[in-house]
């Protein structure tokens, strides 16, 4: 009896030790606010051997959760793909910025993104060939963002280093280049009919620009599906800042104007106009968001992301 205990102890810490040794967390710094930060992602190895594809998985407003991000990280890691999953909060001291966008602004979390790529592509475990990157709502305007070849040469992603694949849920299209030029990687949009918390007529005008400039995009959308259709429950937060309508174009003279409110927040000179910001937001940004599940729009985009991989990171 001591001994079928022992074995059946010493199989539990055996299994343990396993799961421990599938799990890494490693660090790489970024910003925050114009200082420096040591931002974190949790590495979920498959079991094969050799340099393998990696997927990141970047979150949204609501931080890291287990039933979305780490859902998907154990669905990836499945296929025999490393998913990298990035927490942009916990390093700032921040566990949520729907109420507040501020609190970790767009263009360093976008960075944290760019930087990750910086980090895997020295990993030897990791084919930097075969590196992807997918995420939610703000994570997937990360994703989006870190497809601008402009923004990626910024981040001091060395040449050769871009990622493979990318596949934005449900993302702001609220900065849209003129002629933006991206790094030539595929682009899957995937996006809500019902989503009143971002919109999805923003990125589909947004995805016609990009294909006229030469990039490899496609954008579906899903009726009737809310933000965050990928969810487990309903939500509502009368306070969350809402930017559905606010939309930066660059212009041809590279000035950003505004498109509802007409306003020019960013002169031709690329320097910000002092409280044209302020302005504009008066005019398009409101308060209340909301989203929920959607399970059809749920089932076929998790069998969409899967077959991307498929094709991009695990294909010849």
């Amino acid at each position: 009896m001591r001994r079928t205990a022992l074995a059946g102890a010493l199989s539990l810490l055996a299994c343990a030790s396993v799961q421990a040794q599938q799990r890494e967390t490693i660090s790489f710094e970024s910003r925050q606010k114009g200082q420096p930060v040591q931002v974190t992602a949790e590495i979920y190895w498959p079991a094969a051997a050799g340099p393998v594809p990696a997927l990141v998985i970047h979150h949204g407003s609501g931080g890291v959760s287990d039933t979305r991000e780490g859902r998907f990280a154990r669905e990836i890691v499945a296929m025999g793909v490393a998913a990298v999953v990035i927490d942009s909060f916990r390093p700032r001291g921040v566990r949520s910025t729907v109420q507040d966008q501020s609190a970790v602004t767009g263009q360093d979390f976008n960075l944290d993104a760019l930087v990750a790529l910086k980090a895997l592509g020295g990993n030897g475990r990791i084919n930097p060939a075969k590196i992807g990157i997918t995420g939610f709502s703000k994570g997937g305007t990360s994703t989006l963002m870190a497809a601008h070849e402009q923004l990626v040469v910024a981040a001091g992603v060395p040449a050769g280093l871009r990622y493979a694949l990318h596949v934005p849920f449900y993302p702001s299209c609220s900065a849209q280049y003129y002629r933006p030029q991206t790094t030539g990687a595929p682009i899957y949009m995937l996006l809500g009919g019902a989503d009143s918390y971002v919109g999805f007529e923003p990125c589909q005008t947004y995805g016609n620009a990009l294909r006229v400039a030469g990039a490899r995009v496609e954008v579906t959308v899903f009726p009737n599906a809310p933000h965050g259709f990928d969810g487990g429950r309903p939500y509502f937060d009368p306070r969350g800042e809402n930017y559905a309508k606010c939309v930066f174009q660059q212009q041809a003279d590279r000035s950003w104007i505004e498109r509802a409110s007409g306003v020019t927040t960013i002169g031709t000179d690329g320097r910000p106009i002092q409280g044209a910001l302020a302005k504009a937001f008066a005019a398009c940004k409101t308060l209340g968001v909301s989203g929920g599940p959607n399970d059809a729009a749920a089932k076929q985009s998790m069998d969409d992301l899967k077959g991307y991989v498929r094709r991009h990171l695990q294909g010849g």
